[in-house]
């Protein structure tokens, strides 16, 4: 069991197996607690506005696959009613499901989702169907030890006839309808020798009951006053127990106006303090520890996946268990912290932005708003901002990520399930690529116009947004990813990943990346973040730092653009961090924040991390250019650096290689030559001489095989491509060295340079 308190509600894929996809009963459920002890859960579906299931005896039995990320939930207790797996709603009766795939919302004019309010413990839904604005509160009681759940409806005035799909029932049930009251009725199913009773309170006139399509319907004329309807289902009784209903609708108070539940309930304001720990590193960059609240009252999972900021300096981060929370204390000097738990229930948040003092979050199931209405800390609204995207079943399809452009445009991305199954080839499982799967989205600022912008996107686990429009993210290593990389994003292209490339024939060339990371580098590259701060050093400024999930660590990739195509040079930092890291955003201070969680292919000690990283004014003893000339590399540092070993062929180890675009999972270390196709080993770089700019501060290495021109690597035959033998795929270049500044500081690093393009310039010696 999971001993997370997740509060009144959970949203996930809820499942009644989690071994088998056909087993699935919502894709986009919330499992709402309900009752005065809430010793009961109803599920409501965000994408077919229905009720999907309901059941007592206990919330969600959680299981431990990588960390309880790839199985998902299923009720912990016994079910007492469903409803199919098709809208719950209908204006013409007939329950049909217009989607194209059973993924993803019914179509807004149809039907749409607006989102949950919180009163204290309950949980309010509102949504439309037709021209109706409906409010809907789920409930239960004990009515004479016996379990009755409540379904309690406003549905506003409407020119339709609108039908309502109770819950399943065989088409060979009868029906008896009992009358109480002028309003009120149940009606007893007789299902063999067993008996289940329904409630039914504020009946409007003119409406009727059917059984259709196994289900119990309820068809509601159109009518010109709000409809309020209280409909209570009791349980599958064996014998003809029926009277206790009859007496509880009759004692019931009026149907109330659920306006009144849009209101804050009470909340009591439960702050956690930590103190944080203050970096002492005597080098260029120094990291602060900002303690996570471990534990906490609601024993929650801290897994961070994001970090934005109010204009306050106040710091949001989400966790991926559902939670985001501010955090209070962010000073240049941190001392106590003091952690709140904003919001909770959420579906796998990897994505926090805050945009004009307001949270918008990334989740499987949609973008979500959320609204503080009584400014109390804590978010009382869930508002659906946009939910257009398809939630499928695999869990390796998550949907990361939460950025704007100087616009307010939202961009996103959603992975690509794995193992990946394209409709129409072969038996369908559990990775079904959809049209969402793979693929980089931008929203309209005001949350209604969902595009799709790239693709052949595999596991964009982080993407930012410079200062000038450009977009960068970070890919995992897998099939047709031959090892992690990181992309420039152009608009309308294909980047790499075949399976969610959508489109009838196979690709042969895509987008080149920025870098690849070989896998002993970095297995599991996050985000990567463009250095704006004005107190980073100004010879950084417009570089990239990647964050790194699997190695828990952060590096810095210095681009270089030759003839439009953006290529660089990676070299990690020598920062260590509690866990993987995630997502990072620069704050108004000028420093980094870093939020950071681990699971499965990550050396990261703890389950989660909140770090800062700032730059202390010390020398960087780094490069900070390495650049492509024709005929050689020039290494530019923005301290002198020792003429005498600066100069020793001898203290220089260069190699090459390249990879293959297929589709087997990764290289695993594996480097590919590129003078001898076929063979696995990297290849020696000869460098021929060595010189020295005038200031001291350049290193020209001479290598005679780099040519001016695209690179092309001959990669040996591909069994998925062979018309790739010949490819642009570019070369990775070792550069290790050991030589030291003019003042004696040791300088020795292994740097990665990526090239695509040799520029037709050479060396200009000054």
């Amino acid at each position: 069991m999971n001993p997370m308190d997740h509060g009144s509600f959970v949203t996930s894929t809820i499942t009644h197996d989690p071994l088998t996809a056909s087993s699935i009963f919502v894709y986009k459920g919330i499992a709402v607690k309900v009752g005065n002890e809430q010793q009961a859960v109803m599920t409501f579906d965000t994408d077919l506005l229905r009720v999907a299931s309901a059941w007592t005896g206990g919330f969600l039995q959680w299981y431990l696959e990588r960390d309880g990320l790839e199985d998902w939930p299923t009720p912990a207790g016994i079910t007492h009613f469903e409803t199919g797996n098709t809208p719950g709603w209908s204006i013409d009766g007939d329950f049909n499901d217009p989607r194209t795939w059973p993924y993803g919302p019914i179509p807004k004019e149809q039907g749409q989702y607006k989102g949950l309010y919180r009163h204290g413990e309950q949980v309010l839904f509102s949504y439309t169907f037709g021209s109706s604005d409906i409010l809907e509160l789920p409930g239960f009681d004990l009515i004479e030890s016996r379990p009755v759940f409540t379904r309690t409806l406003n549905i506003s005035p409407t020119q339709e006839n609108l039908s309502l799909r109770v819950l399943q029932v065989p088409d060979s049930a009868k029906i008896e309808i009992q009358s109480v009251s002028q309003s009120s009725e149940y009606m007893v199913i007789q299902i063999g020798d067993q008996t289940r009773v329904v409630g039914a309170q504020g009946i409007p006139d003119g409406a009727e009951w059917r059984i259709t399509k196994r289900h119990l319907i309820l068809d509601f004329p159109e009518t010109t006053e709000t409809v309020r309807l209280k409909l209570a289902i009791g349980p599958i009784l064996s014998g003809g127990e029926t009277d206790y209903l009859a007496s509880y609708l009759t004692n019931s108070s009026e149907v109330p106006d659920l306006s009144e539940f849009k209101e804050p309930g009470p909340d009591m304001m439960e702050m956690v303090e930590t103190e944080a720990v203050m970096g002492d590193e005597d080098g260029p960059f120094t990291v602060d520890e900002l303690t996570l609240p471990v534990p906490n009252p609601w024993n929650s999972f801290m897994r961070l996946t994001d970090v934005d900021f109010f204009s306050d300096g106040r710091a949001v981060v989400s966790s991926l268990s559902g939670d985001v929370w501010l955090v209070e204390g962010i000073k240049e000097n941190l001392e106590t912290l003091r952690w709140h738990r904003y919001a909770t229930g959420l579906f796998q948040p990897n994505g926090v932005k805050v945009v004009n003092d307001q949270v918008y979050v990334t989740g499987r199931d949609q973008i979500t708003r959320l609204h503080d209405i009584n400014d109390d800390g804590y978010a009382d609204f869930y508002e659906n901002f946009n939910n257009e995207i398809m939630a499928s079943i695999n869990f390796h399809a998550f949907t990361m990520n939460l950025e704007t452009d100087s616009q307010g445009n939202f961009y996103f991305a959603k992975s690509t399930p794995w193992p990946p199954y394209v409709r129409g080839e072969g038996p369908p499982k559990n990775a079904e690529i959809t049209p969402h799967h793979g693929v980089l989205f931008k929203l309209s600022p005001d949350g209604k116009k969902l595009d799709i912008i790239a693709k052949g996107l595999r596991n964009p686990n982080g993407l930012s947004v410079g200062p000038d429009g450009e977009m960068i993210y970070a890919d995992n290593e897998g099939n047709w990813v031959p090892t992690s990389k990181v992309h420039r994003i152009k608009e309308d292209g294909f980047h790499g990943f075949i399976p969610s490339a959508h489109q009838p024939s196979m690709p042969t060339s895509f987008e080149s990346p920025i870098i690849w990371t070989p896998h002993y580098m970095d297995n599991s590259p996050a985000k990567p973040m463009f250095i704006t701060s004005d107190q980073w050093p100004e010879e950084l400024q417009d570089d990239i730092l990647l964050a790194s999930y699997g190695r828990a660590n952060l590096s810095l990739i210095l681009k270089e653009e030759v003839d439009g195509v953006w290529q660089g040079a990676h070299l990690n930092l020598p920062l260590m961090f509690k866990s993987g890291l995630e997502r990072g955003r620069f704050h108004e201070d000028g420093h980094l924040y870093l939020a950071g969680m681990t699971s499965w292919q990550s050396i990261g000690q703890d389950w989660g991390s909140f770090h800062r990283v700032r730059y202390t004014g010390a020398p960087l003893n780094l490069p900070v250019e390495i650049n492509t000339k024709a005929g050689g590399l020039e290494l530019e540092f923005t301290q002198k650096v020792d003429p005498q070993t600066a100069t020793n062929i001898e203290n220089y180890q260069l190699q090459k290689w390249t990879y293959p675009w297929t589709s087997q999972y990764g290289t695993r270390g594996k480097l590919y030559s590129v003078d001898n196709p076929g063979e696995t080993k990297p290849d020696p770089v000869k460098v021929e001489s060595i010189r020295l700019s005038d200031d001291g501060k350049t290193i020209f290495l001479t290598i005679p095989a780099l040519e001016p021109g695209i690179v092309h690597t001959s990669i040996g035959t591909l069994e998925d491509l062979p018309e790739m033998k010949e490819a642009s795929l570019g070369l990775v270049m070792s550069i290790s060295y050991q030589i030291s500044t003019a003042e004696g500081v040791e300088l020795s690093h292994m740097i990665h340079k990526t090239i695509h393009r040799v520029p037709s310039e050479g060396f200009a010696i000054d």
